[in-house]
């Protein structure tokens, strides 16, 4: 039996993995190994965009530890910052909270009160309602916009009045755990480009952009095969999604600067969300939460979210970099001790979770012989995260077996 793999992301490698014992599986991939998760640099290797995971990363954990990787996955609190008119304010302990001065005490008590109840509700009974509706119905206006809105420019940029409430309220329901100080989170030391390359290894990788035909047997750049496992973007497949009846679903793009500099934007801080309006919405100083001895200069990304026909996507990567330095600057960091900038683009980096995104999610088998996994499967919804990549693998890898086994 043959099967075809059209991309090589976490997804793609998953599903080429559980599948390679049963088939002659062949994965096709023009690009870089890893998707979204793909790696950059010489002397050092880093994601270009930035990556980290959770304790409840289940499918990714048990991937890590499989693969022989779990003695170099690090865990940390990660300390979290909102920059208000040009000032970074820290937001991790309850103290640092309580002296935030944007919010009144009143709205830091429901604020609080919302996290604990979003926890019990079922953010499915929720997706026909927009995120801003919501937050505006449970929380009133003043959070709305001096809380909620720059959080949301920040994920969605223009597109952050089209997202639903579900969406915001499974995020919080599963991202919950933080400690004293800050959340918790982890990231293999020196890169997750080693389990990028560890799940890759006895996989036959065609570097070729697959041209898929339906015949007799589907056929992949002129061959058969027994099934065709589609991990890419759907866009990508063109005619052939409409002509499977899959719902079309808007991406939105990522533009992501990494910055290698002398100093740094803050001490400890890893996550800065920008409530001011720049040309990025969040500051991830990688080196305020790795070793800086890995890298021998202080890492930082910069993080801006578009659409495919967006201004900020189709400006020239030297046009990216001079805007997103001059706001950088702006937050008090010396553009001066930058020594090097690098800018990623993503054309189709996620689904945007607009209302009534549940009825869209995209089925494993959408035809005889043919299936869909990836950033539109059950698994990456609400947020998209390497553990749905690897879980939505996994189960279109087992919809194959019991289907053609």
């Amino acid at each position: 039996m043959k099967i075809a793999v059209v991309g090589a992301g976490l997804t793609g490698l998953k599903a080429a993995r559980e599948l390679r014992e049963y088939a002659r599986v062949r994965v096709f991939e023009p690009g870089e190994l890893g998707g979204l998760a793909a790696s950059f640099g010489d002397s050092f290797r880093i994601e270009k965009y930035y990556h980290h995971c959770f304790r409840y990363d289940e499918y990714l954990l048990r991937e890590i530890k499989e693969l022989g990787l779990g003695s170099k996955l690090v865990w940390k609190v990660a300390k979290t910052g909102f920059a208000v008119d040009g000032k970074i304010y820290p937001l991790n302990t309850p103290f640092e909270i309580l002296h935030y001065p944007y919010l009144s005490f009143r709205d830091k008590v429901r604020l609080a009160r919302f996290t604990l109840k979003s926890r019990k509700m079922n953010y499915e009974n929720y997706d026909d309602m927009g995120v801003i509706e919501g937050i505006r119905k449970e929380l009133g206006d003043e959070l709305l916009e001096k809380f909620f809105m720059p959080l949301l420019r920040s994920k969605f940029g223009e597109n952050s009045e089209k997202v639903s409430f579900a969406w915001l309220l499974g995020r919080v329901a599963i991202r919950s755990n933080r400690k004293y100080s800050g959340e918790e989170i982890g990231y293999i030391r020196h890169g997750f480009h080693q389990l990028v390359e560890r799940m890759a290894e006895g996989i036959e990788i065609v570097p070729e952009r697959a041209k898929i035909r339906r015949g007799a047997k589907w056929e992949v750049n002129g061959e058969e095969f027994d099934a065709v496992i589609f991990t890419a973007p759907l866009p990508e497949l063109g005619g052939l999604g409409d002509a499977l009846g899959i719902a079309r679903i808007e991406y939105q793009s990522s533009v992501c600067a990494l910055v290698a500099s002398e100093s740094t934007l803050t001490e400890e801080i890893y996550w800065t969300n920008i409530a001011d309006k720049m040309s990025f919405g969040a500051v991830i100083e990688h080196t305020n939460f790795m070793p800086l001895e890995d890298y021998g200069t202080h890492l930082l990304y910069l993080a801006s979210y578009s659409t495919p026909d967006g201004r900020l996507f189709n400006m020239t990567t030297e046009e990216i970099s001079r805007l997103f330095l001059s706001d950088l600057s702006k937050l008090g960091m010396n553009v001066e001790d930058v020594k090097w900038i690098e800018v990623f683009k993503a054309k189709y980096s996620g689904p945007i979770y607009e209302k009534g995104y549940a009825r869209k999610i995209t089925p494993y088998k959408v035809a005889d012989g043919f299936y869909i996994a990836g950033m539109t499967s059950k698994p990456n919804y609400p947020e998209r995260s390497m553990n749905g990549s690897i879980r939505a693998g996994y189960e279109v890898a087992n919809e194959v077996k019991k289907d053609l086994l």
